[in-house]
């Protein structure tokens, strides 16, 4: 046996003398894993004098309690096996013990992770014009994810790495550009065993958001007089005033339609007639921005019809509906209104079954200055909003939109005319379009209704992808995994 080494002990207030062990006694040292799989290590050690032989402990809790597995060798490296994967991936603990003559001499607790399995398959499961969301299935032994986004295939153009804070398996993006291509790809993390990228996953993220200027007119064509000239002034208005799709109310039957069809059609923006409309109510729209897929009018009782069509953004595909409406007019007819509307309503409903956006707007005859407002209030009750209370700063809002045709200028705040827009749209701006000159109506006094005009923009479709997920930047890894 070696010398003996004393070393002073304070125990109860005295000094004692405890004797350590001898050199070749001493614990195993120096533990290690290596050549770890989804189910097994290589683990060896090191010993100042070898024993008669290794009792190896490997377990999932440091006091080696759970999945345990033993293993006994004669030298100082053993193969463990059968060890057991886990979702997420947990640190695996072991021990050695070194048996001497019968005298057992344990080493510190060492630990390990096993190595993550292969990388799932990535999906996109959700795309918005800034952000996208990645799932996959959750991948055995795998604790967290580095994912890789770059602009080409091959992960050299604006190449990024990042490390998942947790082992969820999904991934959010945000802060891309709109209606571009990107690439990613993610290998699982194990603690210091880190799997291979599996194969990349291309996304191309949607349009950002079209805006576009919406306008309502009561032109007031046969019960007023002269509306060939006036209906010129009114086209150019609104021509000038950047309308992009327009409704329009009294345009005329069989007598002046045509009259107003060749007077708003053409332009300075190109305007066409879509089909469908009929009965003095016509929606017309700029083919360069839209084009037509349906349309039609229907009858809501009281002599009275609607007019819809249903256009789709060029630039992104979106679908969406304008519906053209005139109600019964005179201050005591709340309850005509109120019935047209619930007829527009329903049938609209069995219309729009794949459920776009919709945008109501004309001459409802009422507002919320009337001591009732049915149509108001079953727009509201559809989920439709008033496109005047959306905007931040709306232009004339003090000026009624029906008057007489003098030229004084009414600042009740009167709104008959009205633009509505269901939820899916944003709307960035609203003005009424009155023509006037010092403070009055500009003459000719073109009719006895204003032209309201919102400015509302439409996604390609409003996807909410989610919170980014929490990571942390992973620097100088290389195109090829390789730090």
């Amino acid at each position: 046996m070696a010398g003996v080494a004393g070393v002073a002990v304070l125990a109860g207030g005295l000094w004692a003398t405890r004797t350590l062990a001898d050199a070749d006694d001493a614990p195993p040292t120096a533990l290690r894993a290596t050549k770890v799989s989804t189910t097994s290590a290589e683990l060896d050690w090191k010993v100042a004098d070898d024993a008669d032989h290794y009792v190896v402990r490997v377990g999932a809790d440091r006091s080696l309690t759970k999945n345990t597995v033993k293993v006994e060798s004669r030298t100082t490296k053993v193969v463990v096996e059968d060890l057991k994967a886990s979702v997420p991936g947990k640190e695996q603990f072991f021990r050695v013990d070194a048996v001497r003559d019968g005298t057992v001499t344990s080493s510190r607790t060492g630990r390990f992770s096993l190595a993550p399995a292969r990388m799932a398959k990535v999906s996109v499961d959700k795309r918005s014009a800034g952000g996208v969301r990645l799932d996959w299935k959750a991948v055995a032994n795998a604790r967290q994810y580095d994912v890789q986004v770059a602009r080409d295939k091959k992960f050299t153009k604006n190449l990024t790495t990042v490390r998942t804070l947790g082992p969820g398996s999904g991934f959010v993006q945000q802060g891309l550009s709109a209606d571009s291509r990107y690439w990613f790809r993610i290998r699982p993390v194990g603690g210091d065993s880190v799997g291979a990228f599996g194969a990349p996953v291309a996304v191309t993220t949607r349009p950002r958001e079209v805006a576009f200027n919406i306008a309502t007119w009561n032109v007031c064509s046969e019960k007023c007089s002269g509306y060939a000239g006036r209906a010129r002034v009114m086209a150019d208005y609104l021509n000038e005033n950047q309308a992009d799709v327009f409704v329009l109310q009294e345009s005329g039957g069989k007598r002046v339609g045509a009259t107003t069809n060749a007077i708003f059609s053409g332009g300075k923006r190109q305007f066409v007639r879509a089909t469908g409309g009929a009965k003095a109510r016509y929606v017309f729209y700029r083919p360069e921005l839209f084009r037509q897929l349906s349309g039609g009018n229907f009858d809501i009782g009281d002599g009275r019809n609607t007019t819809w069509a249903e256009l789709a953004l060029r630039e992104t595909g979106r679908r969406f509906i304008v519906v053209d409406v005139h109600l019964e007019n005179g201050h005591g007819n709340d309850g005509k209104r109120r019935r047209e509307a619930n007829r527009m309503v329903a049938r609209m409903e069995a219309i729009n079954t794949a459920d776009l956006p919709i945008i109501y707007a004309g001459d409802f005859n009422s507002g919320r200055h009337r001591p009732s407002d049915s149509p108001g209030a079953i727009m509201r009750q559809v989920g439709q909003t008033d496109a005047v209370d959306l905007a931040d700063e709306p232009v004339n809002r003090d000026i009624n939109t029906g008057h007489t045709f003098a030229t004084t200028v009414l600042r009740s705040g009167a709104h008959v005319d009205h633009i509505f827009v269901s939820k899916e749209f944003e709307v960035l701006g609203w003005k009424q379009l009155a023509r006037l000159a010092g403070g009055r109506y500009a003459s000719p006094v073109v009719s006895d209704h204003n032209a309201l005009r919102a400015t509302v923009a439409l996604d390609a479709r409003k996807v909410d992808v989610g919170e980014p997920t929490p990571t942390t930047l992973v620097s100088g890894l290389t195109s090829d995994g390789l730090q």
